[in-house]
């Protein structure tokens, strides 16, 4: 008997880099009827807007404290809202204008948490796209209120 699991499994080495794609026939479960799937794309979709407005205090109003984001070394864990560098500085050194979801996928679900498989890029002011990542995305409700606790991504 085949797992359930396998294809999200397969897709997630995939994502990796450590595994070949996954079979021809491997199918994610749909996931788009569960009730955590409208809400976590919405936060997906203003963490996006607020990081291309460029406006920290609502990027971080996307966030659950703890937050953890896994990238290059070392794992960083922000306690609290203004912990973090200064990202949008630092992209602007690689001439960086706006991000864009090219892909999301929710790939395990419940009623007060989804997983997300998104891969976004990034473009430069004349829409010229220079990068391109995958990332999950933890996404959770917690007191009343849906916010990203984690995200794994390949951006440095």
């Amino acid at each position: 008997m085949k797992s359930p699991l396998a294809p999200i499994a397969l897709l997630s080495l995939a994502l990796a880099g450590c595994a070949p794609e996954p079979a021809t026939g491997a199918v994610l479960p749909d996931f788009s009827s569960c009730a955590a799937a409208k809400p976590a794309m919405e936060v997906m979709d203003n963490f996006l807007t607020a990081f291309n407005a460029k406006d920290m205090p609502a990027l971080e109003k996307t966030f659950h404290f703890p937050h953890m984001r896994i990238a290059s070394y070392p794992l960083v864990v922000w306690t609290g809202p203004g912990q973090q560098d200064d990202v949008f500085g630092n992209l602007a050194t690689e001439g960086w204008a706006r991000s864009q979801w090219d892909a999301r996928t929710i790939v395990q679900c419940s009623k007060d948490k989804a997983h997300i498989i998104a891969t976004f890029a990034r473009l430069k002011a004349d829409g010229l796209e220079y990068a391109k990542y995958d990332g999950l995305y933890v996404i959770e409700l917690r007191d009343g209120s849906w916010g990203i606790t984690a995200r794994s991504t390949f951006a440095p």
